[in-house]
């Protein structure tokens, strides 16, 4: 249960992830360096933010950081080099980038309440999609707030924040959490309802 703008946005989106990876392909680079450039980027950006506590500095952050992560995926596919190992590198670096971001938003004042709710519930989130997966249930595409969904949040929520102040960008976030819990519900219900 998405929204159709956001249908729209991933729908021609896909198609650049697509001709950048073919293009990234050809340098022989694979999908495992470009998932822990993600990583690696995340901990110095964030690193980074958290010494100067600039709000800039952990929006570059989550946008190059989520860019190489998108890019990961759609070289793999180009590559044909999908893989279990992939799989699983890719998703404890997602886990461990949400863990940094969420430090990072921490680290600009955001309320720290709401944001170890943000992080419980983004973690839930994909715990349900691997679970279900488990139980041979796919819920990818189930829910308002996938991971893609989670870092545009953060990135307005952090541009909040600097135009707006501290206020203005809790809100958002409790929005955002609370979006979270339904996607929560959602995926729980998807699931229960199959098994």
């Amino acid at each position: 249960m998405k929204s159709a703008l956001l249908n729209k946005l991933r729908s021609k989106v896909e198609p650049l992830l697509s001709k950048l990876a073919s293009v990234l392909g050809r340098t022989g680079v694979s999908p495992n360096a470009v998932t822990l450039l993600s990583l690696i980027t995340a901990i110095t950006g964030v690193l980074a933010a958290l010494s100067t506590r600039s709000g800039l500095v952990l929006g570059l952050t989550v946008l190059v950081s989520g860019f190489f992560d998108a890019v990961d995926g759609a070289l793999a596919r180009v590559q044909r080099r999908s893989s279990a190992r992939g799989a699983l590198l890719d998703s404890v670096a997602d886990r461990l980038c949400e863990v940094l971001f969420a430090l990072g938003i921490l680290a600009l004042g955001l309320n720290p309440y709401v944001v170890c709710l943000f992080l419980a519930l983004s973690s839930l989130t994909s715990y349900l999609r691997a679970r279900g997966e488990s139980l041979g249930v796919a819920s990818a595409g189930v829910g308002l707030m996938e991971r893609a969904e989670r870092l545009i949040s953060l990135l307005i929520i952090i541009s909040v924040y600097e135009l707006a102040g501290l206020a203005t960008a809790n809100a958002l976030l409790t929005i955002v959490v609370i979006l979270t819990g339904v996607t929560v519900v959602q995926r729980f219900l998807h699931i229960w309802g199959r098994v």
